[in-house]
């Protein structure tokens, strides 16, 4: 398959615009809390992919336990963690939190001396932006086999994933109102007022890098770019971002998740989120279409850092290496729609190509 060069963010073409996908989907067993930490159940054999990333195996295992604070979805999350913690004898206590509290809750633990999480995992590398304030400096064991615009440049901060920018659609309201939604222009359409979903930019992950993919459409859709009176040419963005966010109707929600369920329930017609998470509820549901958008999709980098200070330092360590490692990205790739990071790892053979458009 032909693979697109991309920067650290990246705004590309593909060569489909919609994902085929079907029912049933299983999810594995990391249990999650919305606040307060559990432990989630000890995977059985068999019960996870797992594949080696640390090169720990069963006569070396890490032990003991790990804290993670993440934002990612349940279908991400039970890709990898259970596969992680069957590798590495490593229980991990998953606490599901925005990508702002991600952020915040370990900021304010690093500075009163007392932390909690051992890793953080979601968001693009702008939400780990404190660098060494925060975060353990760690160069992972398999950097060197990612690809080059996915390395830890800076030590701070590893990609685990490639995070496409897309629509999700309810395919049956769309076609009961006669809209038919390719691309963030249909999404303009005034039959859709009030009925596109966005998630708060300042908490979550995917509702921000959706903002910056509206605004970087913008930039190239010839309606609204526009001529100042020196003569000079104005890009569109942020016409366009206007444009989108009164068509929302004041429609922001916290989180994407909260996103796809009002798609799934026909609340809105259509949502921002990422590919992942939506390409999960079609498989999930069979009602949701995941939509990558004809002007182009952003492309961001999911990542993981370590705590400053983090009590559990080798079990973060492991999971770093495993997370970027080989074995790991071919499994997870097997259970959600991954992008991967690394090159070799191939991608479903339904997946939307993503080609090279600058």
């Amino acid at each position: 398959m032909e693979k697109p060069h991309l920067t650290r963010r990246s705004f590309v073409g593909m060569g489909v615009g919609a994902l085929a996908v079907g029912a049933g989907a299983a999810f594995g067993v990391a249990r999650c809390s919305a606040g307060d930490a559990e432990v989630p159940s000890e995977p059985k054999v068999g019960d996870a992919a797992s594949g080696s990333g640390s090169g720990a195996g069963a006569d070396a295992k890490v032990g003991g336990k790990l804290v993670m604070y993440t934002c990612c979805d349940e279908a991400l999350i039970n890709a990898f963690v259970p596969g992680f913690m069957q590798e590495t004898g490593v229980v991990v206590d998953v606490v599901r939190k925005s990508a702002a509290e991600c952020r915040d809750d370990v900021a304010a633990e690093v500075a009163a001396g007392r932390v909690i999480a051992d890793v953080v995992w979601g968001g693009d590398e702008d939400w780990y932006s404190a660098g060494e304030a925060c975060f353990e400096k760690y160069f992972s064991s398999e950097n060197a086999g990612v690809l080059d615009e996915c390395r830890n440049t800076g030590g701070y901060v590893t990609p685990v994933t490639r995070e496409v920018c897309a629509i999700a659609v309810n395919s049956a309201k769309a076609a009961g109102l006669g809209v038919e939604i390719a691309g963030y222009d249909d999404l303009l359409d005034e039959r859709l007022v009030g009925l596109v979903a966005v998630a708060d930019p300042q908490t979550d992950a995917a509702g921000k890098s959706s903002r910056e993919a509206v605004r970087e459409v913008g930039n190239l859709l010839p309606a609204f770019v526009t001529t100042a009176e020196d003569g000079s040419v104005v890009p569109g963005g942020d016409a366009f971002l206007a444009a989108m966010d009164a068509q929302t109707g004041g429609n922001v929600r916290a989180t994407s998740e909260d996103v796809l369920e009002d798609v799934l329930s026909g609340e809105a017609v259509a949502g921002l989120v990422y590919e992942q998470a939506a390409a999960a509820m079609a498989d999930l549901t069979g009602e949701v279409e995941a939509v990558l958008p004809r002007e182009g999709c952003l492309v961001v980098h999911g990542c993981t850092a370590i705590a400053r200070g983090a009590t559990n330092l080798a079990q973060a360590r492991a999971w770093v290496d495993f997370a970027c490692g080989e074995g790991a990205q071919r499994a997870a790739a097997g259970r959600v729609r991954l992008r991967s990071v690394r090159d070799g790892v191939g991608e479903k053979d339904d997946f939307a190509k993503l080609v090279d458009g600058e």
